[in-house]
């Protein structure tokens, strides 16, 4: 058996600003042959212009740009599907492992392994629903895509169990088990928290995107109380999104402008890491709504807030949840406002278990970072 050293991969994924892909993009490219990277942007994305990248040995030796596309969604992914083709006739024609990211990027490997060799599939979903589409058409065909990437893939990667229960549920077979590993978010640690009297005891932190799903309408509905409640809080919503007018009027409407602040979307991720540094509490208060990516995937937000040493206070809607619960870094509730209020309350004006959930955040986090996440995935498929 080759040596990971000595193997080449493809990475083919859609991308947005951040996330897992590029994080296995930076896992390989020092330790394999050769890595292909190729990325399609989304249609909704300002840049849409698909990628190449090619690193040998570590160095990157080749970028590549598509140009900027124009249409509809359906036409995105036809000009993806094709776009992959052409530069893996192109550039590469042989590689050892080729890592699909989602069921349509599998099935470009697997029209490719049709004429080429492309070595084994590797079937990597990071974002599973069951209900995927509106529209029932295409929500059939994502389901067909998805059975066909299981069938035919050599592994499954999946960001959590929830996601093979649901398949089965849906009609996949249980023989497909074996195949699929759990390859969940992993952290970020570039230096450690800071210590407890450098913290502000009294901050509250949300991070993330300001749409529907996110709960951060009850989150600032909860602020009225807690701050009634405890002198001298305040909460800091760190991104933009759709809802970001509507939130900051309804925060105005309840008198809270100088307690709640929300940055908008915020490009640099380090600016980010400094903002949540040296916060107290996090907060991700997730819909409980069985529609939702949140339900089946390992959102990255509560990784992020353990990274930075911080206790969160999550709904019991994602698997991650549980593992916050169990291992005393934090609180798992119920989508309720009041659950909500009471467990802020409890963790700003109890600074023994504040202490103990912060130690507990950051050793959890420990575990998790993407190099063992993939390391340990890497070696279950090799």
């Amino acid at each position: 058996m080759k040596e990971l050293k000595d193997l080449s991969f493809v990475i083919v994924t859609h991308v947005y600003a951040t996330g897992p892909s590029f994080r296995l993009e930076e896992y390989l490219k020092d330790k394999v042959k050769t890595l292909i990277f190729i990325g399609h942007p989304f249609s909704f994305s300002k840049d849409t212009r698909s990628f190449l990248r090619i690193h040998n040995k570590g160095l990157l030796v080749e970028e590549k740009k598509f140009k900027n596309w124009k249409g509809s969604e359906v036409s995105f992914y036809v000009k993806d599907l094709f776009l992959t083709i052409w530069w893996y006739l192109k550039y590469c024609k042989k590689t050892d492992y080729f890592i699909g990211v989602n069921n349509f990027n599998v099935f470009a490997g697997l029209v490719l392994g049709l004429f080429l060799s492309v070595g084994r599939v590797i079937f990597y979903t990071i974002d599973y629903v069951p209900n995927r589409f509106t529209n029932p058409f295409l929500n059939s065909l994502y389901h067909l895509l998805d059975r066909l990437a299981i069938s035919k893939s050599y592994k499954v990667w999946n960001l959590s169990q929830r996601m093979v229960s649901e398949r089965e549920k849906s009609g996949i077979s249980e023989k497909f088990r074996k195949k699929q590993i759990e390859v969940p978010i992993g952290t970020d640690i570039k230096r450690s928290p800071l210590g407890f009297d450098k913290i502000d005891k009294n901050k509250i932190v949300f991070l993330g995107h300001l749409r529907n799903g996110q709960g951060v309408e009850m989150l600032i509905s909860a602020m009225e109380k807690v701050t009634k409640k405890v002198k001298n809080t305040h909460l800091l919503i760190i991104g933009g999104g759709p809802l970001e007018n509507s939130l900051k009027l309804k925060i105005k409407n309840i008198g809270l402008e100088t307690k709640i602040k929300i940055t908008g979307f915020i490009k640099d991720y380090d600016d980010v890491e400094k903002l949540l540094r040296d916060g107290a509490i996090a907060v991700a208060p997730y819909v409980d709504d069985d529609k939702t990516y949140t339900r089946y995937t390992d959102p990255g937000k509560p990784k992020d807030y353990l990274a930075s040493g911080m206790p969160v206070i999550i709904t019991k809607v994602p698997q991650v949840a549980y593992l916050i619960e169990k291992n005393r870094c934090g609180l798992a509730i119920d989508y309720s406002k009041k659950q909500l209020e009471d467990s802020l309350i409890d963790l700003l004006t109890n600074e023994t278990k504040l202490k103990e959930f912060r130690k507990n955040a950051f050793i959890i986090a420990k575990k998790y970072t993407w190099e063992k996440i993939f390391k340990e995935a890497i070696s279950q498929t090799l």
